[in-house]
């Protein structure tokens, strides 16, 4: 068993929370493996130990009570699970106010009493023995007074059925992948909301792992396909903000974000948005991958419909016209040049049934790409 450096302190269910809070903090901003960097150096604790703490506090499969659900009505700051060696499970507040710590045991048995007492429609049949893992369907929050039978629920006015309440967030994205995959998008929508059913996307904390924010882009891009896209834009926003702190802006991860959440904004009408995004788009690819390569292609094509549906009927057809040349130029036979001229052809047509007078030449395929990004002026 790897050997751990001696605490400079006692390992105490306070200095737990206190190292847990602080390294949650900074992960906010830094990412998780930084954090935990500085605050095992700060505690005189070794990474592990550190890692230990904060995956306990964080653990779903395994927690009494799932994370971020209760809170110290004394302070109002979350409550987190500590589980030192040859110690019972207690819940303490981050940072801790000074309150003596809560069995953890007699905590879930509490909030699974008041489940099965006033929502017991929300435990599947056979899973009573799990009805605390079910509680966020019912409970919004649960603020623990002195103790364990002190407590304030907040309940939902909307409950929620979860699915696979007690999954790890990786676990939950790989059965959403599956289940997407078979055409089962209303139970994938469904799992990947039980998972982030108590993360708020407005908030400017973002994931804090890359597993988390995979499954917000998931949800979003799900959500604006097959149910309601003003639902899936925050999260789209969420998973991007998220996935560009974790793995920078050249990952195909944070493109891929990027890519739905400018197909959020088309959907729900923020057209100047979406074209800020695909405009984003294009410039990585152009960097990482050349400006003819077909991700590149495809966003400038992408940008040039938003282009026209906003109205900007002549830099979407100057911008869709080169695109068509450049893709036959570099990809002669590709299964997506036809596409192209199809799209390009039923912009002319649209614009001379609107009455149009545009002057000849005005989709000329030489026309500078950096105009059709950065014109913002509405066509005639």
């Amino acid at each position: 068993m790897p050997t751990r450096s001696l605490p400079v302190a006692p390992w105490t269910p306070a200095l737990v929370t206190k190292a847990v809070a602080a390294t949650l903090t900074r992960a906010a901003e830094h990412g998780l493996r930084p954090a935990v960097k500085e605050v095992a150096s700060e505690c005189g604790v070794s990474r592990r130990t550190i890692d230990e703490w904060v995956a306990r506090a964080r653990a779903v499969p395994s927690a009494p009570v799932p994370p971020g659900l209760t809170a110290c009505h004394l302070c109002a700051n979350r409550m987190i699970l500590v589980h030192l060696p040859k110690g019972p499970q207690v819940y303490l507040c981050m940072p801790s106010c000074g309150r003596a710590p809560v069995p953890a045991q007699a905590l879930r048995d509490a909030v699974a009493q008041a489940v099965l007492h006033r929502a017991p429609h929300l435990v599947p049949p056979g899973k009573t023995e799990f009805a605390a893992a079910y509680a966020p369907g019912g409970l919004h929050r649960v603020a623990v007074g002195a103790d364990h039978t002190d407590l304030h629920m907040t309940w939902r006015s909307h409950p929620r059925q979860l699915v696979g309440p007690r999954m790890s967030m990786a676990q939950r994205l790989t059965y959403a992948r599956a289940r997407a995959d078979h055409g089962e998008h209303a139970r994938a929508i469904q799992v990947l909301h039980t998972g982030l059913l108590l993360t708020d996307p407005s908030d400017d904390v973002g994931a804090l792992d890359v597993a988390t924010a995979l499954a917000a882009a998931l949800l979003a891009e799900l959500t604006v396909v097959h149910a309601d896209p003003s639902t899936a834009l925050p999260w789209a926003g969420w998973a991007h903000r998220s996935l560009y702190r974790l793995l920078g802006t050249s990952s195909p991860e944070t493109d891929s974000a990027l890519r739905i959440l400018a197909i959020a904004h088309c959907r729900t009408g923020n057209l100047t948005d979406a074209a800020n995004c695909y405009g984003e788009l294009i410039r990585h690819h152009s960097k990482a991958e050349g400006t003819r390569a077909l991700r590149t292609l495809a966003a400038q094509a992408a940008l040039a419909l938003v282009l026209y549906q906003d109205g900007r009927c002549i830099q979407a057809r100057q911008l869709l016209a080169r695109t068509a040349a450049d893709h036959h130029a570099a990809h002669p036979g590709h299964r997506d040049g036809p596409r192209l001229r199809h799209e390009l052809a039923r912009m002319r047509a649209g614009c001379v049934d609107q009455g149009h007078a545009h002057p000849v030449g005005t989709d000329d395929p030489s026309h500078d790409l950096q105009t059709a990004l950065t014109d913002r002026s509405p066509s005639a």
